[in-house]
């Protein structure tokens, strides 16, 4: 029997859904928590919000409906099992849903495409087999609304589930049945069927779906008729194809790309902003496309001068910024303007120096270029300090990283379509073409500083000129382009001085620093990172003047920047710290950071940047900083402690919210830069507390999130080199959780992995014989990570390749019977790596267990003996254990010349006959 609804509980349901929408905050909360209520505990409700949903009314409730409509979707979402378990509910939802298509008003036809991608997104095509002939029938009816309306479902299927289709030849034949129909439907009278059908093709071209480039040819024909249709829909669908195209059959763009480029840079002028910057996409694409490289040079004149236009702010831009108040550096950030601050992961360890700069995986960092942390990112705004004060995705945007592109690829053959024009307008009086030349000489200095290099010492002046521009824009580029530049000012300072352009760019920034305008200051701290970064111990000379001006920040920023000065600070200390452990420095540099960290709450996340950057000055200042650091130690224990109690109320309890384990991060990573800052005294301050730090921390080691274990393991790593005699009562319970994570077979916990294998090696070596116990099962999951090298990290290896060593020092007799089996593997990730402490205590190691086995060489002698040469300045006693191990082996092998010497490096043959007599 067909389901129908019950009239008076219609009514109330309506009435409702119309409270729902009341102005009334009292109103409007008591209705959504009905609703609230009636989802939980009414089986048929979902029937009611389909009925009400598509049932004609009143114009006045378009808006209920619709509420009707998007409840019932987000259920199909969050209860699709719940539905499903109704056949006849389920049923009565996709016969009635499809309605929604057919009728007047937009809002009512878009949200029942939402709702049918909805139900196909939960079920799948073969739970509703019927849906896309339906719905291409309703698109072939004589009602271009209704046919606007199946389309627009269509394109939602196929966007979030067409990947389904591609999958079984059932599926492939209703798409080649579909396709020559949107053709057809491509060429119709309506606008919005045209702009439709085209959406609907284009959501297969990246999946390269046979049954549409079956009918590639006559595709691009038909968007090449379409192209100058008058509906902006039309035309950005077409430029979204061609983009498409370009990455997937860029082969059948050849033949007329002359055409396409020029179709191209016409509609980057068009009027429709959207248009444009589809338009635009299309270089951006063009540019990366290295096998188009030869086509591509002989389009450059055409392009680039076409990229420099449309870097110019929009007139609507300029008459924004020109009617802003630039001064607003005393003016409050409105909380919306502030985004949530987000915990940094703290450096993996990294084999034979842990200072490294190092990602959340272990891999080195390169963050001075890339436009992605330069503001051309649009989802990544907090480092959006590229000037572009809208801070959406735009067409000028796209330009200036489509040349930044085009630059790294075509190098020098783009400077003569831009030279020329870049430096008529630099001088510009109009600001904002003056702006749009120095963000186009930032976006090419990755790609042409070679080739700028005669213009650089006339541009350079001009970006420091720029920075006292009396209009913030031009000011926040200076900052970035300067920044973009820093290798090429600091190299060339060491040949022609540092007042020509090292000292003027440093005193620029800083100046910046302390703008009025809060863009401008954050543009400041962003390029002074950057030239810190480059400049490193050069800026040691400058450290009061520069300190001065940093800290002088903390009496001016607001809110969000803040983050952009935690920063610089954090940088400046990363490159110079070692210069810095005078008390003038300490004095001009603590006090501020210390206030701010005082005048935040213990729950405000604004303390994540504050607490890494401190993390980073602790360790950097060493025992400098043991006057500050017992409040500083007592309060990250509390914040540590009060995070993880809370954390298991929550797993008590689901009532209780789950704390943000940034907290937990941060403040693990801010005792572990207390830890390695004060060393030996670190140990009093852990003594002294009343705080079970080693239980916490072995809480934080089963933690589930990457980054909590991940600074866990750094922290006893530290520990066990600075306050052993902490930790060594708990290694039983450390090793427990530590030896399940040397698992290198998951990258998403490479980092973890790495800092794991890394404290058991620091371990290892302040334990001696007492590590046994835990040698077997360590060498289990050091073996494997050492054996797979190929396909994990080099640093992961290399510090399981020094772990190893470090467990052979005690006990080489346990792991000399596994020698053959790592061993070759084992020469190969140490080998090259800088001669430090930490591969020297591996190589003593090594030099045990093969003492121990003489044998477990055979394969790979050759690769020990390399390996010993490759060594630069072995200690004394590492010298005599490779003489002796040499010798040893000289006297086993009987041809030992050809069969071990020659097979050497000349250099390295050189190094052991010299240093070693063999």
């Amino acid at each position: 029997m067909s389901w129908s609804p019950e009239v008076q509980y219609l009514q109330e349901l309506r009435q409702v859904f119309a409270e729902s929408l009341s102005k009334d905050n009292y109103a409007r909360g008591q209705a959504t928590g009905i609703l609230e209520e009636a989802r939980r505990y009414r089986p048929d409700l979902n029937n009611y919000l389909v009925h009400i949903f598509v049932s004609p009314t009143t114009d006045e409730e378009i808006n209920l409906r619709a509420s009707a409509g998007l409840m019932l979707k987000n259920n199909i979402l969050t209860q699709y099992d719940r539905i499903e378990g109704s056949a006849e509910m389920l049923a009565y939802i996709k016969e009635n849903i499809i309605v929604g298509l057919t009728q007047p008003v937009t809002i009512i036809r878009n949200i029942a495409g939402s709702a049918i991608s909805a139900l196909v997104a939960r079920g799948g095509f073969k739970k509703w087999p019927d849906v896309l002939p339906k719905l291409l029938a309703i698109a072939e009816y004589d009602n271009a609304m209704v046919q606007e309306g199946a389309l627009s479902a269509l394109s939602k299927l196929f966007e979030d589930s067409g990947y389904e289709l591609d999958k079984d030849h059932e599926g492939q034949q209703i798409l080649e049945f579909m396709m020559p129909r949107f053709l057809e439907l491509a060429m119709s009278p309506s606008a919005k069927v045209r702009a439709q059908s085209i959406m609907c093709l284009n959501q297969f071209i990246l999946r390269k779906t046979p049954a549409l480039f079956v009918h590639i040819d006559v595709f691009l024909a038909t968007l090449f008729r379409l192209a100058v249709d008058p509906d902006p829909n039309v035309r950005r669908n077409i430029c979204t194809a061609f983009v498409m195209l370009l990455d997937a059959r860029a082969d059948k763009l050849v033949p007329h790309l002359n055409g396409i480029v020029d179709y191209t840079l016409h509609c980057m002028g068009d009027d429709d902003e959207q248009v444009a910057l589809e338009a635009g996409e299309f270089f951006f694409s063009l540019a990366e496309k290295q096998e188009l490289k030869d086509q591509t040079l002989t389009f450059l004149p055409k392009i680039i001068p076409v990229l420099l236009r449309y870097m110019v702010y929009s007139e609507s831009d300029i008459e924004r910024f020109e009617s802003m108040n630039e001064d607003d550096a005393d003016m409050e950030d409105k909380a919306e303007d502030i985004k949530p601050a987000y915990a940094k992961t703290r450096d993996a360890h990294h084999a034979g120096d842990q200072s490294e700069k190092r990602d959340l995986n272990g891999i080195q960092v390169d963050d001075d270029d890339d436009f992605e942390d330069d503001g051309f990112d649009d989802e990544d705004d907090d480092d959006d300090f590229m000037m572009d004060m809208s801070p959406d995705w735009n067409l000028r945007k796209c330009s200036a990283a489509a040349l930044d592109i085009f630059a790294s690829s075509y190098h020098e053959n783009i400077l003569q379509y831009s030279i020329p024009t870049l430096q008529q307008n630099i001088a510009s009086p109009e600001w904002p073409v003056r702006e749009s030349a120095i963000l186009a000489f930032g976006a090419v200095a990755e790609g042409c500083v070679d080739g700028l290099s005669s213009f650089l010492p006339e541009v350079i002046p001009s970006f420091v000129q720029a920075l006292s521009d009396p209009m913030a824009p031009v000011r926040q580029i200076a900052c970035w382009s300067l920044g973009r530049y820093s290798t090429w000012i600091c190299f060339r300072s060491a040949d022609v001085g540092y007042e020509k352009e090292f000292i003027p760019v440093l005193q620029g920034l800083l100046k910046c620093c302390l703008d009025n305008n809060k863009k401008v200051q954050e543009a400041g701290c962003s390029g002074f990172a950057n030239f810190t970064e480059q400049a490193g111990g050069l800026l040691i000379p400058y450290l009061v003047y520069i300190l001065r001006n940093l800290t002088l920040c903390f009496q001016k920023y607001q809110s969000k920047n803040f983050t952009i000065l935690y920063d610089a600070l954090q940088t400046l200390v990363d490159k110079v710290g070692y210069a810095m452990k005078s008390k003038e420095y300490i004095d001009l540099l603590l006090p501020p950071l210390i206030e701010r960290w005082q005048k935040l709450s213990d729950d405000d996340t604004n303390l994540f940047p504050l607490l890494e950057c401190l993390s980073s000055v602790t360790a950097a200042l060493g025992e400098q900083f043991a006057p500050f650091a017992p409040p500083v130690f007592h309060r990250a224990m509390t914040i540590l402690q009060k995070n993880l109690i809370s954390l298991q109320e929550s797993m008590n309890d689901p009532t209780i919210e789950i704390p943000d384990k940034d907290f937990i991060v941060t403040t693990l990573d801010l005792l572990d830069g207390l830890v390695q800052g004060l060393g030996s005294l670190a140990a009093q301050l852990i003594n002294q507390t009343e705080y079970p730090l080693m239980q916490m921390l072995i809480m934080c080691m089963r933690d589930p999130v990457n980054e909590v274990r991940q600074s866990a393991f750094a922290l006893v790593g530290d520990m066990a080199i600075c306050a052993f005699d902490v930790v060594k009562p708990y290694v039983a319970p450390i090793m427990t959780e530590l030896i399940p994570q040397i698992d290198s077979s998951d990258p998403s916990c490479s980092a973890v992995c790495n800092n794991a294998t890394w404290a058991a090696g620091e371990i290892a070596l302040q334990l001696g014989e007492e590590i046994r116990p835990f040698v077997g099962p360590l060498m289990e999951k050091l073996v494997v990570v050492v054996a797979v090298h190929g396909h994990v990290e080099q640093t992961i290896v290399e510090n399981a390749a020094i772990t190893i060593g470090r467990l052979g020092i005690s006990c080489p007799d346990m792991i000399a019977p596994r020698l053959e089996a790592f061993a070759g593997y084992w020469c190969k990730a140490l080998r090259m790596i800088r001669d430090t402490e930490e591969k020297e205590t591996a190589f003593r190691g090594m030099c045990k267990i093969v003492a121990a086995n003489p044998t477990g060489l055979k394969d790979c002698l050759v690769d020990f003996v390399e390996a010993v040469g490759l060594y630069t300045e072995p200690t004394q006693e590492l010298a005599q254990m490779f003489a002796t191990i040499l010798a040893g082996y000289k006297n086993l092998v009987s041809d030992w010349q050809t069969v071990i010497m020659n097979r050497l490096p000349p250099e390295v043959r050189g190094s052991i006959s010299g240093r070693y007599h063999v």
